[in-house]
């Protein structure tokens, strides 16, 4: 075997490598909590290669929901499930994940054993719902087909005990004048209560309708502080949106009446520093239309208060109810979370 010369540019250079090279991060040096948040974080910001190593280990260590988020990752066919789909939710079915289940008995899955996987998890949900647990009633809703005359008997079901998606679901459908009401003002009033419950139930969605509709309304500074907690939150859509509006280059511009370019283009700019720009140029392209509109001095104001931001929030898709992260094992928190939600 050759021996390398000491003084030889070669030997140098390995001896150099040696001393600097570390070997690259990767999941397997986290926990597996910390492995799972940050590939949840990067399957939220459409980065789903990134994710999908620290999602592998999460699942093998214990967190079902992870086998989820990569069986979700990219487009999904509406009508039939890819091999990698149902491979990964029905690893995550077998480790108790809920919503999983739920999706290999729909039609558009390849289980061969749908009926087993609804009887399953009926068999899970009954005793929840039973101690009138708000996400279990909503979960067996999700596995019950019924048609869109029979909607509104389901949301009932869970609204009223208190799951925030179902309550402005039926908020929506009363405002549109479904539903009987026979004193005046009170279909207004229930309306009105649903939204504030499902907004006190942190259901993102209605947050922001509550706000958007106060700086509809006039509000602004009361819409801005309704809007806060999504902006604290890093909620990326919400974000977007409210940028878009706020800097006139959304469609839906000339009815909002709220105009600051900079701050503005300063959220279009977070979202589009955070996400993913190959599942989503619209970000990178929409916060180039609000730059355009702006001074190079005011872009610079932009790029330092988005640096800003960034050093204390992570921004990604969220809708504050986190349903996927429920199994069977923890399913019974959330009856502490949302019970005190109910409408009586």
């Amino acid at each position: 075997m050759p021996v390398l010369n000491r003084n030889s540019f070669l030997f140098q250079f390995l001896v150099l490598l040696a001393m600097f090279w570390q070997p690259p991060a990767n999941a397997d040096a986290l926990s597996a909590e910390a492995a799972y948040q940050k590939g949840k974080i990067l399957h939220f910001q459409d980065k789903f290669e990134e994710a999908e190593p620290y999602l592998l280990q999460a699942g093998e260590q214990g967190y079902p929901a992870a086998y989820f988020l990569i069986a979700s990752s990219g487009h999904i066919n509406r009508f039939f499930m890819s091999n990698k789909e149902y491979r990964f939710k029905k690893l995550a079915a077998e480790n108790g994940h809920l919503i999983s289940m739920i999706s290999l008995t729909m039609e558009r899955s390849s289980s061969p054993n749908k009926s087993y996987w609804k009887e399953h998890l009926l068999k899970i949900l009954e005793p929840h719902i039973e101690n009138r647990n708000p996400l279990a009633i909503q979960l067996k809703n999700y596995a019950t087909p019924y048609t869109a005359n029979e909607e509104i008997y389901y949301l009932k079901k869970a609204a009223y005990p208190g799951y925030p998606k179902a309550q402005l679901k039926l908020a929506r459908r009363y405002e549109s004048g479904e539903g009987w009401f026979f004193l005046p003002g009170s279909r207004e009033k229930e309306v009105e209560r649903l939204y504030n419950a499902a907004a006190r139930g942190g259901y993102h969605d209605a947050i922001w309708n509550n706000g958007i509709n106060a700086i509809q309304e006039g509000e602004v500074d009361k819409g801005l502080e309704l809007l806060n907690p999504l902006f604290e939150k890093g909620d990326a859509s919400k974000m977007y949106t409210f940028g878009t509006l706020t800097a006139g280059i959304s469609a839906a511009g000339p009815n909002w009446p709220y105009i600051d370019k900079l701050l503005g283009t300063t959220y279009t700019n977070i979202v589009a520093s955070s996400m993913s720009e190959t599942h989503e140029d619209m970000y990178s392209f929409m916060n180039g239309e609000a730059k355009a509109e702006l001074t190079e001095k005011e872009n610079q104001q932009v790029e330092k208060m988005t640096e800003e931001y960034l050093k204390t929030h992570t921004v990604y898709k969220q809708d504050g109810l986190d349903e996927y992260e429920y199994t069977v094992d923890n399913l019974h928190t959330a009856l502490e979370r949302w019970g005190g939600n109910a409408i009586e």
